[in-house]
């Protein structure tokens, strides 16, 4: 906003100014060039503008496609997430079991030894001795049952060896799929780390663009604004100027003798505390160059009237939109000052002021002060008294 009103000042004094020190048709002329190249000025912020909200658009989809893919990859890992809690639980399932099958097994094993050597220990010292029918046949009866029970037996160890190589097998395909999981799992967290790191710099060309894209929104109003104050002024000059050629008016004079003998000496037009300085300045939201044709000052509390600095004649009082009222002053040598921000204007166009003469009053906000001689910015504080400000 003060960038605007600055450049709206600037304007206004830079053309009455130069209306006012050579009142002729070809100083109107002039004004009214500088009119259509502000104009022209306004056409191109505008395709700025447009151009800066495609760019906006680009970056928004850009912005989109990657919470899209940031949270569909986060959807996946989650399903990794459960599949491998799945797959852990089965290989615990499985490792159980196999510790129970190898149990068994160890079990089988040794109850076929206990067999075996019940046996022979029971064979032992009966394998020669005298034929008895009724020890045959016991034989023949422990001969038949250990044959049942080794059979048996084979079958359960078979069983169980069986069981514990497809546990195993089954626990190998079951690590292979837990470590593919997890491998897969690290490439889309991969993936997402990526997309974040891209969307984080979209959001800030993103955050450049639309910075970039209000300044100059607000710079296309604040050249409309010119625009329409400047046709208003040309206009208000123009029928000034013809009324006092037909009248056979003489415009009224003053004397402040040199004014450039009053650098360095020159009284503030209010005591207060510099808060702008005069000069190139680079916004630190935008990153954007702007000139500070002048200074403002925070006045002291207590203080409300905006002085005269030198003498000489009112060339114009106006008003811009968010700046309050503002004066210029017209001195000898092509010199002038500007004096803006003031809530209530106590002189007139033409009206000849002295130095110390109230300007205005300010009642909130701070004074705007600028010098120039003819077309070229001046920097206040090298003309101030720095005692007096």
């Amino acid at each position: 906003m003060i960038s605007r009103c600055l450049y709206s000042c600037v304007l206004a004094f830079l053309l009455i100014g130069s209306i006012y020190a050579n009142e002729s048709t070809a100083k109107l002329k002039e004004s009214r060039q500088q009119l259509q190249e502000y104009k022209k000025q306004v056409v191109s912020t505008q395709k700025k503008i447009d151009s800066l909200k495609s760019a906006e658009s680009h970056l928004q989809k850009a912005i989109s496609s990657y919470n899209d893919n940031v949270n569909r990859n986060r959807a996946i890992i989650d399903k990794f997430n459960r599949d491998l809690k799945s797959t852990q639980n089965r290989l615990n399932d499985n490792q159980q079991k196999l510790i129970n099958t190898e149990d068994r097994l160890l079990r089988l094993r040794q109850s076929y030894r206990g067999l075996l050597v019940d046996y022979y220990t029971n064979r032992e010292g009966n394998e020669f001795g005298d034929w008895d029918y009724a020890n045959v046949l016991a034989r023949s009866r422990m001969a038949h049952y250990l044959s049942a029970i080794s059979g048996s037996s084979t079958r359960e160890l078979t069983r169980a060896d069986d069981s514990i190589r497809f546990l195993s097998e089954t626990m190998d395909s079951l690590s292979s799929a837990g470590s593919h999981l997890n491998k897969l799992k690290k490439e889309k967290r991969a993936k997402i780390a990526l997309d974040l790191t891209l969307k984080e710099k979209d959001e800030t060309n993103l955050g450049s663009v639309q910075r970039e894209t209000n300044y100059l929104r607000d710079r296309l109003v604040s050249l409309s604004e010119i625009a329409r104050q400047m046709e208003s002024i040309i206009a208000t000059l123009e029928e000034s100027q013809r009324l006092k050629k037909e009248r056979g008016q003489v415009v009224r004079r003053f004397a402040s003798g040199s004014f450039s003998g009053l650098k360095g000496k020159m009284s503030s037009p209010i005591k207060g505390k510099i808060v702008t300085t005069f000069g190139w300045k680079t916004n630190k939201t935008t990153n954007l160059k702007s000139f500070s044709p002048g200074i403002d000052i925070r006045p002291v509390k207590g203080r409300k009237s905006v002085l005269a600095c030198a003498a000489g004649r009112v060339v114009y009082v106006g008003n811009l939109r968010g700046y309050n009222n503002f004066v210029i002053v017209e001195h000898d040598d092509d010199y002038y000052t500007m004096y803006a921000g003031m809530t209530e204007v106590a002189v007139n166009i033409d009206d000849i002021v002295s130095a110390g003469n109230t300007l205005g009053t300010v009642t909130k906000g701070n004074v705007r002060f600028e010098i120039r001689k003819g077309r070229e910015h001046l920097d206040p504080v090298i003309w101030l008294d720095i005692d007096e400000i």
